[in-house]
């Protein structure tokens, strides 16, 4: 309650200074779409076997301990005078019910401060004085990217938005890190990739620089998972990561390891699905691609081992049909390489019932719940309607 009162004093200030007259800085390019993909070049992808390509023999294994999920989620109140991007976050195992929230009850209503920074504001008009003060006196509210940067009205939404649910992670896999949770032979999968990309798509060259600022805080923000991973690692933590969003990764079609892209890159949803149309010996079967060294760019420095997952959405998948699996890819650090993990992506999935980990899915559940109640209440604070809230989609 501390946090949501302080922004509602902010929010109030910024539309005063709007009816005094202060001149609205808005600006519609910032909304524009910011797309980041994985690209890799020649070097740095290696193979471990000849043959990548296997039938997938499923065998279930229950995680020593218990088994977590990190995952968040955002939503966003935009008016023409203030940008509200609110976050939330958990780590949470549905098998125990341990984790741990950001925000959490507590700090919601009032009782401690929230642990991590979850909401980003963004002033849209000239303003006095008092409204910085009052903005930075707000608890739990950041106006600035990993770097220092101040989100200002030409500041990209959704590069704001990336940065605010990867540093809400971050905050998150620390405060787990430091915690009783974090026991030896604990598994931990986290919703998204390891290092999350960084090569830019259609950019105009007035915007090369704008740009390099959104890069650069990605890659500190995977150094700093690079760092806490590692942590874990030292710990005894298997850290497992899922990545679903396939059609914004170029892995496969550089290796190639079904010979069907002879020329140019194809993105790795589109490689999978042609592998199914094209070899008749994975119908209908559970299958894996891998496994595939991916050597990380500077400055991260430790190297990924990925395995590509296909599973058959139906037991008698109809022939020649797209849409029939689901594609998805697993990550460890290589030193933690061990095909075991597969098994326990298996436990999480097929051994429930389920195509995806369904601890992830719990998760997300559990995270849109709390940044939809969130976005409700300060609605309910600042009088705003609901027509203020926008759909950006995840450029992760």
């Amino acid at each position: 309650m501390i946090c949501l009162k302080n922004l509602l004093r902010v929010v109030e200030l910024l539309r005063k200074s709007v009816v005094e007259g202060f001149r609205v800085t808005r600006e519609d390019a910032s909304t524009k779409p910011l797309e980041l993909v994985e690209e890799a070049n020649p070097r740095q992808v290696d193979l471990f076997e000849k043959h990548l390509i296997k039938k997938f023999e499923v065998a279930p294994a229950r995680p020593p301990r218990d088994l977590f999920a990190v995952d968040s989620s955002s939503r966003v109140v935009e008016t023409p005078y203030v940008f509200l991007a609110i976050a939330a976050g958990t780590v949470h195992s549905r098998f125990t019910g341990k984790g741990i929230d950001v925000p959490s009850l507590a700090s919601i209503v009032g009782v401690e401060e929230p642990p991590c920074r979850h909401i980003a504001l963004v002033p849209e008009v000239e303003s006095p004085r008092e409204v910085a003060e009052a903005i930075l006196s707000a608890r739990g509210i950041t106006t600035s990217n990993p770097l220092g940067v101040a989100y200002t009205s030409t500041y990209n939404k959704h590069a704001l938005l990336a940065e605010l649910r990867l540093s809400l992670e971050q905050c998150l896999l620390e405060l787990f890190s430091s915690s009783e949770l974090a026991e030896s032979g604990t598994i931990l999968l986290l919703d998204g990739p390891l290092a999350y990309p960084t090569t830019p798509m259609l950019v105009e060259p007035r915007d090369f620089e704008r740009v390099r600022i959104y890069v650069e805080a990605i890659e500190l923000l995977n150094k700093k998972r690079e760092q806490v991973v590692s942590k874990l690692a030292e710990k005894g933590l298997q850290v497992i990561s899922v990545v679903k969003r396939l059609h914004k990764s170029y892995i496969l079609s550089l290796v190639d390891p079904a010979s069907i892209s002879p020329r140019g890159k194809v993105n790795d949803e589109a490689y999978l699905s042609t592998l199914v149309l094209t070899n008749s010996g994975l119908y209908g079967q559970p299958f894996i691609v891998g496994p595939i060294l991916v050597k990380q760019k500077p400055p991260c420095s430790l190297n990924r081992i990925v395995w590509y997952i296909g599973f058959p959405r139906r037991i008698y998948p109809l022939r020649g049909g797209l849409g029939n699996y689901v594609f998805y890819r697993v990550e460890v650090f290589e030193k933690m390489i061990s095909e075991s993990v597969l098994n326990y992506i298996a436990y999480d999935s097929i051994h429930t019932g389920s195509l995806l980990p369904l601890s992830i899915l719990v998760a997300d559940r559990r995270v849109k719940k709390l940044t939809s109640s969130l976005v409700n209440y300060i609605l309910y604070l600042t009088g705003l309607t609901e027509e203020s809230t926008k759909q950006y989609i995840s450029m992760l």
